[in-house]
């Protein structure tokens, strides 16, 4: 990264500007970072312009936000969610900004005004809407109660309230303080009581209160009138019209939407393309002649940063390019091979790396794939994760690159799960020859190289966990030695890398011949891993004083924390293994016609209460599916079991799916952010923004189209 004084003279200051908007290869910064250059210039000052981009802003965007609340309440398909349109991009002119302002005032002078209105009208009507909505769920409730509604509330003597509470002994006593209050219950609820209370006028406050310490709840009744059949009739003839004009207007508002939004979207986009030029001058210097810019940009690009200034300032400006002094201050550009790039997001979920450190990405992608597929380990899974990705990517993902990234790391971690499934003889559970998975169903072997709960398999796993954890904490180690190498901090070499390096060998020496038996080393070689050991300790103790013991806790912790790949895998078969157990129970119940009966009744009770209480079609249809079962029973009994193993077999496996592939994904991450990054990055760098615009809506017309 080089940091750049850009000096030009002032009347070519805005080509300058465009011409590296245009350009998008370098940060403009503040002046205010470099003192020398701060003190030969004049006090900035904000370009009064920026009010009006304000004001014609804000005016394009409430009308944006109507079609988008439009949008909103139309119902998005699954399809339009996994598969949505790319957004068009209209070929413009590039205008004089004035031009743009007077576009901006004629558009909203033919339509802007007819969008708010209708609008407007259609916020009144869904308010409408709601309060009579809940005056017909109250008058509901008193259905069938004979009272004028229109004598509820304040008369000229008296006021007059129907309400719920749960505990009308509690009000009845409240109001009793009152001389003039009276209490009627007027019927019941499900789990409250309907009460008809009064008083006189000249009580009303305390009469207000007393309700409160009632916990009563007034029904929303205000402005009907006869008795609640007749009111509701009304209210339900008032939400009719009130709906059927909420639906003219939306449609008179999608019309508006279909013709015109990509127009605003347009108009919007070029007054901010506009307004980041006019804005970005307040980070400049400048004399009497002068601007003067800060900007940073990457070494290779340099050169056409050079050639871009020289051709729009056909002279007029001269550019220093400076190595950077403070790591602190410099932007951080990732740059990773293609495959490599989408992981650059598990980096940038803890923090960008400052200029000075190592970029971790290239290792980090490799290893957090791995660490996924040992954890989760099962071909079937493995395969659904890779076809979500798929759908991702090609779905959600063409429009928005943070999908697009997310859904290449999951299809790698599907692969890898995809790998060591196909290892470890995972397919929706491990080969078993009495609980088969998915694939034994259907009679075919499943051979494993590593079988992850029988034998051996276990330790085997648990020595490759602690094998790439060890490599793994060394690659770290190593990258340290690169930073201060870099920083030049050798001391930090010695006391941290050597004593690491002296006392891993000396303690796998010292310690391996108490865990294996018949595993010895010659008296020499013992010898020298005490004295590496000794070393080690004695520059562990000058880095870290009285804390060198929680150092070596410490590293021991990290080097075991890798276990945690056998203690997921464990638990992915484990589960797995529990699901095909319980399916294989299920299906092998054998109760005979006892099971018929019960499941008819139940069917035909949960499928009437939910038709008579118009609770859900989903009630009715869980009842339904019951009757189904239990008729299924008559030509055979297995035949419901069948069906609810299926089911057990699936939502189980697709449970253990979302369980241990969330648990795979944030152990995964931890073993990087934790025990990797520990040892090494600290992050706390900011990425490298250049300075231009992504355009979303338009796209410019070359010079050859323009000429035709």
């Amino acid at each position: 990264m080089k940091d750049l004084t850009i000096l030009v003279h002032k009347d070519y200051t805005q080509k300058v500007v465009d011409s590296l908007q245009d350009g998008g290869v370098v940060e403009i910064d503040s002046v205010d970072r470099d003192e020398d250059v701060k003190e030969l210039i004049e006090e900035k000052n904000i370009p009064e312009i920026i009010t009006d981009f304000t004001d014609y802003e804000m005016r394009l965007s409430s009308i944006i936000d109507i079609f988008e609340r439009i949008e909103e309440e139309g119902e998005t398909s699954i399809k339009e969610f996994l598969n949505p349109p790319e957004p068009e991009k209209i070929e413009r002119e590039k205008k004089p900004l004035d031009d743009l302002f007077d576009e901006v005032d004629n558009l909203l002078e033919e339509n802007g005004k007819e969008i708010k209105e209708l609008n407007s009208e259609l916020t009144e009507i869904k308010d409408k809407i709601k309060d009579l909505k809940e005056k017909e769920k109250a008058l509901k409730i008193i259905i069938d109660i004979d009272i004028e509604l229109s004598s509820l509330g304040e008369s000229t003597f008296s006021v007059l309230r129907l309400g719920k509470t749960k505990n009308p002994t509690k009000l009845k006593s409240a109001l009793e303080e009152l001389e003039s209050a009276f209490f009627s219950k007027t019927g019941k609820t499900e789990e409250e009581y309907l009460v008809l209370t009064g008083a006189y006028l000249g009580e009303k406050e305390e009469y207000e209160r007393a309700l409160r310490e009632g916990d009563f709840r007034p029904l929303k009744l205000e402005e009907l009138k006869g008795d609640p059949k007749e009111a509701l009739a009304r209210v339900k003839r008032g939400l009719k019209k009130l709906r059927e004009r909420r639906d003219s207007l939306v449609d008179d508002l999608r019309e508006y939407k279909e013709d015109w939004e990509k127009k605003y979207q347009v108009l919007r986009e070029e007054l901010n393309i506009y307004r980041d030029k006019k804005e970005i001058v307040q980070n400049f210097g400048s004399t009497d002649t002068t601007s003067v810019i800060k900007a940073w940009a990457e070494e290779d690009d340099v050169e056409k940063v050079e050639d871009v200034i020289s051709d729009c300032a056909k002279g007029h400006a001269e550019i220093v390019d400076e190595e950077p002094v403070d790591p602190d201050e410099v932007p951080i550009s990732l740059e990773n091979p293609k495959p490599i790039k989408p992981f650059e997001l598990l980096t940038k979920m803890f923090a960008p790396p400052r200029y000075d450190e190592v970029d971790p990405t290239i290792i980090v992608g490799p290893a957090f794939v791995l660490f996924f597929g040992l954890m989760l380990g099962d071909f079937i899974y493995g395969l659904i994760l890779a076809v979500g990705a798929i759908v991702m990517i090609k779905g959600p993902g063409k429009v928005e690159e943070g999908i697009k990234n997310f859904g290449w790391i999951l299809f790698a971690t599907g692969l890898s799960t995809i790998f060591f499934g196909l290892i470890q003889g995972g397919y929706m559970g491990p080969g078993r020859d009495d609980y088969h998975n998915l694939i034994g169903r259907f009679g075919i072997e499943t051979p494993a190289l590593l079988e992850t709960l029988e034998g051996d398999g276990p330790l085997i796993l648990l020595i490759i966990s602690l094998v790439i954890g060890i490599t793994y904490i060394n690659i770290g180690l190593v990258l340290q030695l690169i930073q201060h190498i870099k920083r030049k901090n050798y001391k930090r070499i010695i006391l941290e890398n050597t004593s690491w390096w002296l006392l891993q060998p000396a303690a796998f020496i010292l310690i391996a011949p108490m865990m294996v038996e018949d595993f010895t080393f010659t008296s020499t070689v013992n010898y020298a891993a005490y004295a590496l050991g000794a070393v080690g300790l004695i520059l562990l103790a000058l880095r870290a004083k009285g804390l060198s013991f929680f150092e070596l806790t410490g590293f021991l912790g990290d080097f075991l924390s890798f276990s945690r790949i056998l203690a997921l895998g464990l638990a992915t078969a484990g589960i797995g293994l529990t699901v095909n157990v319980i399916t294989d129970l299920v299906a092998g119940a054998d109760v005979g016609m006892l099971i018929v009966w019960p499941l008819l009744a139940i069917g035909t009770i949960v499928a009437l209460y939910g038709h008579i209480k118009k609770k859900s079609n989903k009630m009715t249809g869980v009842g339904g599916a019951l009757i189904i079962l239990g008729a299924m029973g008559f030509a055979d009994p297995s035949y419901p079991f069948f069906v609810l193993a299926l089911l057990v077999f699936f939502a189980g496996h697709m449970i253990n799916l979302a369980l241990q592939g969330l648990g795979s994904f944030v152990h995964s991450l931890r073993l990087q952010y934790v025990e990797f990054f520990g040892y090494f990055f600290e992050g706390g760098g900011k990425e490298f923004e250049p300075f231009k615009f992504e355009r979303k809506h338009t796209k410019l017309k070359t010079k050859e189209e323009m000429t035709k």
